[in-house]
Protein backbone atom coordinates (compact mmCIF):
# COMPACT_ATOMS: atom_id res chain seq x y z
CA UNK A 1 0.00 0.00 0.00
CA UNK A 2 1.52 3.56 -0.98
CA UNK A 3 1.35 6.30 1.28
CA UNK A 4 -1.41 8.11 -0.65
CA UNK A 5 -3.68 5.12 -0.26
CA UNK A 6 -3.28 5.77 3.24
CA UNK A 7 -6.98 6.12 4.42
CA UNK A 8 -7.23 9.97 5.27
CA UNK A 9 -3.59 11.06 4.47
CA UNK A 10 -5.12 13.52 1.50
CA UNK A 11 -7.44 15.14 3.64
CA UNK A 12 -4.46 15.48 6.69
CA UNK A 13 -2.01 16.80 4.59
CA UNK A 14 -4.87 19.29 2.79
CA UNK A 15 -5.51 20.71 6.14
CA UNK A 16 -1.98 21.01 7.13
CA UNK A 17 -1.40 23.44 4.00
CA UNK A 18 -4.21 25.17 4.86
CA UNK A 19 -3.13 25.65 8.55
CA UNK A 20 0.36 26.92 6.92
CA UNK A 21 -1.77 29.14 4.56
CA UNK A 22 -3.31 30.61 7.08
CA UNK A 23 -0.93 31.17 9.85
CA UNK A 24 1.81 32.80 6.90
CA UNK A 25 -0.75 35.05 5.66
CA UNK A 26 -1.24 36.41 9.07
CA UNK A 27 2.25 37.00 9.41
CA UNK A 28 2.36 38.22 6.12
CA UNK A 29 -0.41 40.69 6.80
CA UNK A 30 1.30 42.11 10.53
CA UNK A 31 4.53 42.58 8.86
CA UNK A 32 2.72 44.96 6.46
CA UNK A 33 0.46 46.74 8.05
CA UNK A 34 2.20 48.95 10.95
CA UNK A 35 -0.82 50.00 12.65
CA UNK A 36 -1.68 45.99 12.75
CA UNK A 37 1.96 45.15 13.93
CA UNK A 38 1.71 47.90 16.47
CA UNK A 39 -0.80 46.62 18.33
CA UNK A 40 0.09 43.39 18.50
CA UNK A 41 3.72 44.22 19.81
CA UNK A 42 1.72 46.60 22.17
CA UNK A 43 -0.88 44.27 23.22
CA UNK A 44 0.27 40.91 22.60
CA UNK A 45 4.27 40.98 22.62
CA UNK A 46 5.28 43.22 25.07
CA UNK A 47 3.45 41.29 28.22
CA UNK A 48 4.77 38.07 27.04
CA UNK A 49 8.45 38.78 26.10
CA UNK A 50 11.28 39.82 28.09
CA UNK A 51 13.12 43.21 26.78
CA UNK A 52 10.07 44.38 25.01
CA UNK A 53 9.47 48.28 25.17
CA UNK A 54 6.00 50.15 25.37
CA UNK A 55 4.84 53.44 25.72
CA UNK A 56 6.45 57.15 25.93
CA UNK A 57 6.29 59.21 28.91
CA UNK A 58 7.86 62.60 29.54
CA UNK A 59 9.29 60.61 33.30
CA UNK A 60 9.99 58.19 35.79
CA UNK A 61 6.46 58.69 37.72
CA UNK A 62 4.82 59.10 34.54
CA UNK A 63 5.76 55.92 33.07
CA UNK A 64 5.70 54.10 36.90
CA UNK A 65 2.17 55.14 37.27
CA UNK A 66 1.17 53.37 33.69
CA UNK A 67 2.08 50.16 35.36
CA UNK A 68 -0.65 47.96 35.88
CA UNK A 69 -1.54 47.28 39.47
CA UNK A 70 -1.20 43.57 39.05
CA UNK A 71 2.42 43.61 37.91
CA UNK A 72 5.42 44.39 39.74
CA UNK A 73 6.94 47.78 39.25
CA UNK A 74 10.86 48.33 39.36
CA UNK A 75 14.01 46.47 39.88
CA UNK A 76 14.13 46.44 43.67
CA UNK A 77 13.23 43.07 44.53
CA UNK A 78 14.54 39.85 46.00
CA UNK A 79 12.61 37.81 43.60
CA UNK A 80 14.33 39.61 40.98
CA UNK A 81 17.79 38.84 42.27
CA UNK A 82 17.83 35.18 43.54
CA UNK A 83 18.89 35.55 47.31
CA UNK A 84 20.34 31.96 47.44
CA UNK A 85 22.53 32.85 44.98
CA UNK A 86 24.78 34.22 47.48
CA UNK A 87 25.75 30.18 48.42
CA UNK A 88 25.20 28.59 44.54
CA UNK A 89 26.85 31.24 42.16
CA UNK A 90 30.29 29.58 41.36
CA UNK A 91 33.13 31.55 39.94
CA UNK A 92 32.30 30.43 36.52
CA UNK A 93 29.13 31.60 36.75
CA UNK A 94 30.54 35.52 37.03
CA UNK A 95 33.42 35.78 34.94
CA UNK A 96 32.45 35.35 31.68
CA UNK A 97 33.27 37.66 29.17
CA UNK A 98 31.10 39.48 26.54
CA UNK A 99 32.58 40.36 23.42
CA UNK A 100 30.64 43.77 23.52
CA UNK A 101 33.00 44.34 26.10
CA UNK A 102 36.37 44.37 24.06
CA UNK A 103 36.81 48.63 23.80
CA UNK A 104 35.89 48.78 27.70
CA UNK A 105 38.68 46.04 28.17
CA UNK A 106 40.89 48.65 26.10
CA UNK A 107 40.15 51.79 28.06
CA UNK A 108 39.98 49.95 31.34
CA UNK A 109 43.22 48.81 31.05
CA UNK A 110 44.68 52.04 29.88
CA UNK A 111 43.19 53.76 32.68
CA UNK A 112 44.88 51.33 35.41
CA UNK A 113 48.09 53.61 34.23
CA UNK A 114 47.12 56.22 36.46
CA UNK A 115 44.24 55.06 38.72
CA UNK A 116 43.44 52.20 40.88
CA UNK A 117 40.08 52.35 42.09
CA UNK A 118 36.80 51.76 39.96
CA UNK A 119 33.04 52.58 41.12
CA UNK A 120 30.80 50.30 38.72
CA UNK A 121 27.55 52.31 38.50
CA UNK A 122 25.24 49.42 38.13
CA UNK A 123 27.87 46.62 38.05
CA UNK A 124 25.59 43.98 39.17
CA UNK A 125 27.33 40.98 41.33
CA UNK A 126 30.45 42.44 39.92
CA UNK A 127 30.75 40.61 36.73
CA UNK A 128 32.97 42.65 35.32
CA UNK A 129 35.23 42.61 38.18
CA UNK A 130 35.48 38.75 37.81
CA UNK A 131 35.51 38.67 33.84
CA UNK A 132 38.05 41.40 33.13
CA UNK A 133 40.61 40.23 35.86
CA UNK A 134 41.44 37.07 33.59
CA UNK A 135 42.29 39.11 30.60
CA UNK A 136 44.28 42.52 31.53
CA UNK A 137 46.17 43.15 35.14
CA UNK A 138 44.58 44.82 38.02
CA UNK A 139 47.00 47.43 40.18
CA UNK A 140 48.03 45.60 43.14
CA UNK A 141 46.09 48.00 45.46
CA UNK A 142 42.57 47.92 43.14
CA UNK A 143 39.70 49.40 44.97
CA UNK A 144 36.46 48.04 43.08
CA UNK A 145 33.25 49.34 44.27
CA UNK A 146 30.01 48.35 42.67
CA UNK A 147 27.20 50.14 43.24
CA UNK A 148 23.46 48.78 42.61
CA UNK A 149 20.30 48.65 44.07
CA UNK A 150 20.11 46.89 47.78
CA UNK A 151 18.45 43.91 47.28
CA UNK A 152 21.39 42.72 44.71
CA UNK A 153 23.73 44.81 47.42
CA UNK A 154 22.75 42.02 49.89
CA UNK A 155 23.27 38.96 47.66
CA UNK A 156 26.78 40.41 46.51
CA UNK A 157 27.99 40.78 50.35
CA UNK A 158 27.30 37.30 51.02
CA UNK A 159 29.05 36.31 47.55
CA UNK A 160 32.49 37.67 48.41
CA UNK A 161 32.26 35.88 51.53
CA UNK A 162 33.22 32.38 49.94
CA UNK A 163 34.59 33.49 46.69
CA UNK A 164 38.27 35.37 46.61
CA UNK A 165 37.62 38.82 46.03
CA UNK A 166 40.38 41.03 46.74
CA UNK A 167 38.99 44.63 46.78
CA UNK A 168 35.59 44.36 45.75
CA UNK A 169 32.96 46.05 47.82
CA UNK A 170 29.24 47.16 47.43
CA UNK A 171 26.92 50.02 48.21
CA UNK A 172 23.99 51.27 47.24
CA UNK A 173 24.71 55.24 47.03
CA UNK A 174 25.61 57.36 44.27
CA UNK A 175 27.68 59.65 46.47
CA UNK A 176 30.02 57.24 47.13
CA UNK A 177 31.37 57.69 43.68
CA UNK A 178 33.18 60.82 45.03
CA UNK A 179 36.65 60.46 45.13
CA UNK A 180 37.00 57.11 42.78
CA UNK A 181 39.50 57.26 39.72
CA UNK A 182 37.29 55.56 37.48
CA UNK A 183 33.69 55.26 37.01
CA UNK A 184 32.92 52.20 34.77
CA UNK A 185 28.72 51.43 33.89
CA UNK A 186 27.40 48.88 31.50
CA UNK A 187 23.80 48.60 30.57
CA UNK A 188 22.92 50.60 33.23
CA UNK A 189 22.24 54.77 32.81
CA UNK A 190 19.06 53.74 31.40
CA UNK A 191 17.55 52.46 34.27
CA UNK A 192 18.42 55.64 36.34
CA UNK A 193 16.58 58.61 36.90
CA UNK A 194 19.61 60.98 37.25
CA UNK A 195 21.41 61.61 34.22
CA UNK A 196 24.95 60.69 34.51
CA UNK A 197 25.99 64.70 34.50
CA UNK A 198 23.29 64.88 37.69
CA UNK A 199 25.18 62.29 39.27
CA UNK A 200 28.64 63.42 38.94
CA UNK A 201 27.66 67.51 39.80
CA UNK A 202 27.67 67.49 43.69
CA UNK A 203 30.55 65.21 43.99
CA UNK A 204 33.89 67.30 45.90
CA UNK A 205 36.34 65.04 43.49
CA UNK A 206 34.75 63.53 40.27
CA UNK A 207 36.51 60.70 38.69
CA UNK A 208 39.23 61.47 36.19
CA UNK A 209 38.11 58.87 33.71
CA UNK A 210 34.37 57.54 32.82
CA UNK A 211 33.50 54.32 30.57
CA UNK A 212 30.30 54.08 29.49
CA UNK A 213 28.97 50.74 27.37
CA UNK A 214 25.92 49.37 26.60
CA UNK A 215 23.27 52.58 26.37
CA UNK A 216 20.44 53.29 23.99
CA UNK A 217 20.87 56.89 22.69
CA UNK A 218 19.06 58.54 19.29
CA UNK A 219 18.66 62.12 17.97
CA UNK A 220 15.11 62.72 18.99
CA UNK A 221 13.99 64.50 22.91
CA UNK A 222 14.92 62.48 25.91
CA UNK A 223 11.86 60.22 26.66
CA UNK A 224 11.03 57.44 29.09
CA UNK A 225 9.41 54.27 28.20
CA UNK A 226 8.73 50.74 29.68
CA UNK A 227 10.72 47.67 29.85
CA UNK A 228 9.37 44.15 30.33
CA UNK A 229 12.08 42.52 33.22
CA UNK A 230 10.21 39.33 32.97
CA UNK A 231 9.03 39.75 36.51
CA UNK A 232 8.38 43.18 36.48
CA UNK A 233 8.26 46.25 34.40
CA UNK A 234 10.96 49.31 35.10
CA UNK A 235 10.89 53.04 33.27
CA UNK A 236 13.86 53.01 30.57
CA UNK A 237 15.29 55.85 29.22
CA UNK A 238 16.21 56.82 26.07
CA UNK A 239 18.32 59.86 25.95
CA UNK A 240 20.05 62.33 23.30
CA UNK A 241 23.11 61.66 22.18
CA UNK A 242 24.28 64.99 21.74
CA UNK A 243 23.00 66.27 24.65
CA UNK A 244 24.74 63.84 26.76
CA UNK A 245 28.02 64.26 25.52
CA UNK A 246 27.36 68.39 25.68
CA UNK A 247 26.49 67.97 29.80
CA UNK A 248 29.74 65.99 30.31
CA UNK A 249 31.90 68.30 28.68
CA UNK A 250 30.16 71.29 30.79
CA UNK A 251 31.42 69.01 33.84
CA UNK A 252 35.38 69.42 31.67
CA UNK A 253 35.03 66.24 30.23
CA UNK A 254 36.93 65.13 26.86
CA UNK A 255 35.32 62.69 24.64
CA UNK A 256 38.02 60.32 23.86
CA UNK A 257 36.19 57.20 21.82
CA UNK A 258 32.83 56.37 21.05
CA UNK A 259 31.58 53.07 20.00
CA UNK A 260 28.26 51.60 18.32
CA UNK A 261 26.33 48.18 19.41
CA UNK A 262 24.01 46.39 17.08
CA UNK A 263 20.74 46.40 19.45
CA UNK A 264 18.13 48.34 18.30
CA UNK A 265 14.47 49.10 20.21
CA UNK A 266 11.18 49.63 18.83
CA UNK A 267 8.36 51.86 20.74
CA UNK A 268 5.11 50.18 18.86
CA UNK A 269 3.13 53.30 17.46
CA UNK A 270 5.95 55.35 18.00
CA UNK A 271 8.20 54.72 14.79
CA UNK A 272 10.19 58.39 15.42
CA UNK A 273 11.33 57.18 18.30
CA UNK A 274 12.69 54.12 16.91
CA UNK A 275 16.50 53.37 18.57
CA UNK A 276 18.71 52.12 16.15
CA UNK A 277 21.62 50.95 17.50
CA UNK A 278 23.07 51.36 21.19
CA UNK A 279 26.54 53.28 22.01
CA UNK A 280 29.55 53.11 24.42
CA UNK A 281 32.02 55.97 25.18
CA UNK A 282 34.92 56.98 26.69
CA UNK A 283 35.56 60.46 28.43
CA UNK A 284 38.45 61.80 30.16
CA UNK A 285 39.25 64.55 32.61
CA UNK A 286 40.69 67.54 30.70
CA UNK A 287 43.20 68.87 32.81
CA UNK A 288 41.36 72.16 32.89
CA UNK A 289 39.06 70.73 35.38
Amino acid sequence: MTVGSVPGQPRAHYSHRRTFSVKTTLQTLVSKLPIVADYYAYHRVFPRTANAYRGVFASFAEATQAIPKTMQAGYNHASLHGVDQAQTLKLEDLNTFQPIDYPVLVWLRDAFTDSKTVFDLGGNLGQSYYAYRRLIPYPAALQWQVCDVPEKVKVGQGLIQRIPSPGLSYTSGFEAADGQEILLTCGTLQYLEPSLADILRPLAVKPRHLIINHVPFYRGAQYITLQNLWGSYVPYKIQNDGEFVADLAALGYQLVDRWRIDRTCTIPFHPDRFVEAYHGFYFRQSIAA
